[in-house]
């Protein structure tokens, strides 16, 4: 496909500024409408160059609209991308992919249906520190990985969550929302998917009908092990970090900073990286893979294996068993490497 691609956000909230950053970056498309239940907010993101929708089916019916970018709820990713690939647009959906296995597998067969392309917005693999631990880790530099711990502690933040953050049958929590990019940046650079998990998920902090505290034992089909620690604390100290232990060194990585160091003579030594903007970094994928020029770095199937990961870590909290995970999740290639 040539000339430029009309984009429609769907959702204004806390995310999708990074979403209208990432149109502004990406060359060859262009903001065309924002659809949001709250007028003032789809206007506000739109700005004087989009038009702004309280209904976002009438925005679908734009022709000038070939990518849509979905940032709402967890609950309705399913729906408003079946919706919106069946109004023949792309679609880039953020992660978790669904709530249920079901649901990724509808959305799947949509996609396949309208032959259009279903993007998974697993940032973390995107930005340049994750880029670089991986590629270490593949070269064998540092030896075999054997074993990776990825953690991240952080304020909840109650107070400025809104009601279905509140509520797991709404699709909310901290295990879905931060719980996929921990399992999916952990098992990327450890290059396999997941075959069984063992977990605990509840909400000791605070207290409500989502989780706010989990910690997982992974057991990946390629015989690497990864612990995923999570909390979303009342107070504490903010800790985000994946190290990984390998036969021949350590490597440690946070997305966040753009930090990434690598062990020398029994301490870390950072290592100079590149600051990537990995939403912009995550359309231009995208946009290539639509004209032809490059591949998904993130394919459908894998958000699916991420759901089936998370759903057997809440099933393994429910049932105090290890549970095996049947899927198998295609990792993609670099998306993001030539950036």
């Amino acid at each position: 496909m040539s000339g430029e691609l009309g984009v429609l956000i769907i959702g204004a909230g806390r995310v999708s500024r990074a979403h209208a950053h990432a149109v502004r970056e990406t060359p060859g498309t262009r903001l065309v409408a924002v659809a949001d239940i709250a007028l003032d907010r789809a206007e506000a993101l739109a700005g004087e160059g989009a038009t702004a929708y309280v209904d976002y089916l009438q925005a679908l019916e734009r022709s000038d609209v070939q990518v849509v970018m979905i940032a709402l709820p967890h609950n309705l990713h399913e729906s408003v991308t079946v919706r919106s690939l069946r109004a023949g647009k792309h679609v880039f959906v953020e992660k978790p992919m669904a709530d249920t296995i079901e649901e990724c597998d509808r959305m799947i067969d949509a996609a396949r249906l309208a032959d259009r392309l279903l993007f998974v917005a697993h940032t973390q693999r995107y930005f340049a520190s994750t880029i670089e631990a991986k590629r270490i880790l593949q070269s064998g530099e540092i030896g075999r990985p054997i074993f990776a711990t990825d953690t991240w502690y952080k304020a909840f933040g109650i107070e400025t969550r809104p009601p279905w953050f509140l509520d797991r049958a709404q699709g909310g929590g901290m295990w879905l929302m931060n719980g996929a990019h921990m399992i999916d940046r952990t098992c990327w650079v450890l290059d396999s998917d997941v075959e069984s998990v063992k977990a605990w998920i509840g909400s000791p902090f605070h207290g409500i009908s989502a989780d706010d505290a989990n910690i997982a034992l992974l057991r990946l089909r390629n015989g690497c092990h990864a612990t995923i620690v999570h909390a979303g604390f009342r107070r504490g100290v903010d800790r985000c970090e994946v190290e990984v232990t390998c036969t021949g060194g350590m490597l440690l990585f946070d997305s966040y900073s753009n930090r990434l160091a690598v062990d020398e003579a029994g301490a870390y030594r950072s290592r100079p990286l590149t600051p990537v903007h990995p939403m912009s970094a995550e359309l231009q994928n995208l946009v290539g893979a639509i004209r032809g020029e490059d591949v998904l770095g993130v394919t459908p199937e894998w958000g699916r294996h991420i759901v089936d990961v998370l759903l057997g870590c809440e099933e393994s909290t429910r049932t105090g068993r290890e549970v095996t995970i049947r899927s198998r999740g295609i990792l993609g290639p670099v998306g993001a490497s030539r950036h």
